[in-house]
């Protein structure tokens, strides 16, 4: 049944944006139970008419909804309420269990914005040869045969330390934490710095994977305009005033998807926002080490409000699964007994591999290597597509690909994928703004296991991208 929970003069009398002012209404009917999970919502059209605005604010504040995991839109049927707490089953953006189930790629795998080969396995299997070779002889606990105390030794919080620092950022190892992972220092930085209920700005289009863990946890999450820099000043500063979120998530180095550096003044003028307004800053540095013309983090100018997590995962190998996280140093044992709680600790093996990669360089020798391989490959990706259509920088793992008219990203990831190759759409990376990103896929160059087949793939994005999507039905 399609019934309209909607009233005007409530949407009205909301501040901010009509779109946005049009989803709160539909989450608070959704949290006092008038609109009940399956409720078909009304057409845009209709609601448009209804309420007197114009069709794509409707969408927009659909695309914000579903971006909450309150509502999911199917084509041809419509748009469905969810319900609260629903992201974690029914998300589709990048990092979710959707989005990592990849179809098969016959041509070419350009979904996952993974790390080329580039000797992974020799070194790291040598490496990992050698300290088994050592475990026999060691007095202490075979890392078989003990778990790490929290948040690492101070063997592997040493490492850490040293292959985080550069410039005038030298973190230290007593204020490191050792994690599973980017996503696990996510987790435990929304988790310490937020409460059910509170909201989380970011970036407009951003990893989906914090959107799905914030809606598990009983956070909101809530989009901020971006340019050609990332995360716009004023227009954060206009969220924080009306508002009021607990938190902001950012990724500033080699933004995801669209590969943008943020300047130094800019990191400067959000720290000074997020202590002006005693906000907590998520700082996602993950891609960071592979640029070479990376600004300090903005941890280094507000580290009483900053998490900022990242691992080993894009600059060494997605496979270790080592992350670290540097909390504001008066909520250090707090994240410790977060992470503990939530997910124990790392695997002792993988710490000690990980740590020994850093100490004789061999961590440094991968990221170089990484950082020459996706320069060759961001070059055959710019002489097949040209350059007009194409946002990129050198030594991100992957392309931001505007779109021709004839085409939406849906679509394009659909008839890609009936020729073999997988890539990521737009909306994937999407908070609340189906416009920002309808137009646009992302090619994860790094992904593919050789630069034939990433030559392959380009191919046929080439042959496409010259195409009409007419005939082409988009996936439900």
């Amino acid at each position: 049944m399609t019934i309209s929970i909607f009233d005007l003069r409530n949407v009205a009398a909301r501040p901010g944006p009509r779109y946005r002012a049009i989803a709160d209404q539909l989450r608070d009917a959704i949290r006092a139970g008038t609109v009940a999970p399956g409720t078909r919502l009304p057409p845009l059209r209709d609601l448009a008419h209804e309420l007197g605005v114009t069709v794509g604010t409707v969408s927009r504040a659909y695309a914000l909804a579903a971006s909450r995991g309150e509502v999911s839109g199917e084509v041809g049927r419509g748009t469905y309420v969810l319900g609260l707490g629903s992201a974690a089953q029914t998300g589709t953006g990048v990092g979710s269990a959707a989005f990592l189930t990849m179809p098969e790629a016959t041509e070419a795998a350009m979904k996952a914005a993974l790390a080329p080969p580039v000797g992974q396995t020799e070194i790291a299997g040598a490496a990992m040869a050698a300290l088994l070779a050592e475990l026999p002889g060691r007095d202490a606990p075979s890392p078989f045969n003990t778990y790490l105390v929290p948040g690492g030794e101070e063997q592997h919080r040493r490492a850490a330390a040293h292959w985080l620092s550069f410039d005038d950022f030298t973190p230290q190892p007593g204020g490191i934490l050792i994690c599973s992972g980017t996503q696990q220092a996510i987790l435990t930085s929304i988790l310490a710095a937020t409460e059910p209920g509170d909201l989380i700005l970011t970036e407009e289009l951003t990893y989906h994977a914090m959107v799905q863990q914030a809606g598990q946890m009983g956070r909101r999450v809530a989009p901020v305009d971006i340019d050609e820099e990332g995360m716009i000043p004023q227009a954060l500063e206009r969220a924080l005033r009306e508002q009021k979120p607990a938190a902001i998530f950012i990724v500033p180095t080699l933004q995801n998807p669209t590969g943008a550096i943020m300047s130094e003044g800019r990191r400067r003028k959000i720290a000074e926002l997020a202590i002006a307004h005693d906000v907590s800053i998520i700082e996602d540095d993950i891609y960071g080490v592979l640029a070479t013309d990376r600004p300090s983090p903005i941890a280094q100018f507000a580290p009483d409000h900053t998490w900022y997590a990242t691992s080993l995962a894009k600059s060494v190998g997605c496979g270790l699964r080592i992350g670290f996280l540097i909390p504001p140093s008066r909520l250090l044992e707090r994240a410790r007994a977060i992470q503990n709680g939530f997910g124990q600790t790392v695997p002792p093996l993988m710490a000690e591999l990980a740590s020994r990669l850093i100490e004789t360089g061999d961590a440094a020798t991968l990221c170089e290597r990484i950082r020459s391989e996706m320069a060759a490959r961001h070059e055959m990706t710019a002489k097949a597509l040209g350059t007009e259509r194409v946002t990129a920088h050198p030594a991100a793992l992957y392309a931001w690909v505007e779109l021709p008219d004839t085409w939406r990203a849906h679509g394009f990831v659909e008839a890609a994928r009936t020729r073999g190759v997988a890539i990521a759409a737009g909306e994937d990376f999407m908070v609340g703004r189906a416009d920002r990103a309808s137009r646009h896929v992302r090619l994860a160059i790094g992904q593919p296991q050789t630069r034939d087949e990433l030559a392959r793939g380009l191919a046929v994005v080439t042959s496409l991208l010259s195409e009409s999507h007419i005939g082409i039905v988009e996936p439900a």
